[in-house]
């Protein structure tokens, strides 16, 4: 694993395994994962099963597992890909990414359908309180997915939003509305236009 080559299963390991796996799945096109990459194998690829072995599906058993904490993101990840018509979509659009405060937001949707997806990943170390993201619609927006709850399954404390967030009418990132969200440190958020109260 290349997010942390001294400890392999580290928080930081892990948590940027999630945003960028989870970036590749919310992102355009058919998402290709190697094998292993599911659920967080660390040994290099090797056919030879003598050396190695291929995958250690051990990893999964036990009690808290985060092999098995991955795997279930991932699950999850793709679940919400398959309901979300936008994230399976070809519009994308990457309204911000920014080297300084290492925020990506990648916009998806289908047009005139009105069902827009917003994917939030938030590279730093540290977690953002109130960020302010532009968003396509005001009203509120339900927060789908929050890598932050897959550390330690479920995470008791996680960064998020609780849900939801409140978007207001006033223009940010070439969007007509904003809203100020919590992004957890070295992870992702995906949030999508509620329907039911706006």
């Amino acid at each position: 694993m290349l997010a942390d080559s001294s400890d392999r299963t580290s928080w930081y390991a892990r948590s940027r395994s999630r945003t960028a796996t989870g970036l590749l799945l919310a992102a355009p096109g058919i998402p290709a994962l190697f094998m292993g990459q599911e659920f967080l194998e660390d040994k290099n690829w090797s056919d030879n099963r003598l050396v190695d072995g291929l995958i250690s599906w051990e990893a999964l058993d036990g009690a808290g597992s985060a092999n098995r904490d991955f795997l279930k993101f991932i699950a999850d990840m793709i679940r919400l890909r398959r309901s979300q018509p936008a994230l399976r979509g070809s519009s994308a659009r990457v309204s911000r990414a920014g080297n300084y405060d290492r925020v990506i937001v990648l916009h998806r949707w289908i047009e005139g359908e009105g069902r827009d997806v917003v994917v939030i990943a938030n590279l730093a170390e540290q977690p953002k309180q109130d960020y302010a993201i532009g968003l396509p619609f005001a009203g509120d927006w339900l927060e789908l997915l929050n890598s932050d709850v897959y550390d330690s399954f479920p995470n008791a404390a996680p960064a998020g939003n609780g849900g939801w967030v409140r978007c207001w009418s006033q223009p940010l990132d070439g969007f007509p509305a904003r809203a100020a969200v919590t992004l957890p440190a070295n992870g992702i958020i995906v949030l999508a236009r509620s329907t039911a109260h706006n």
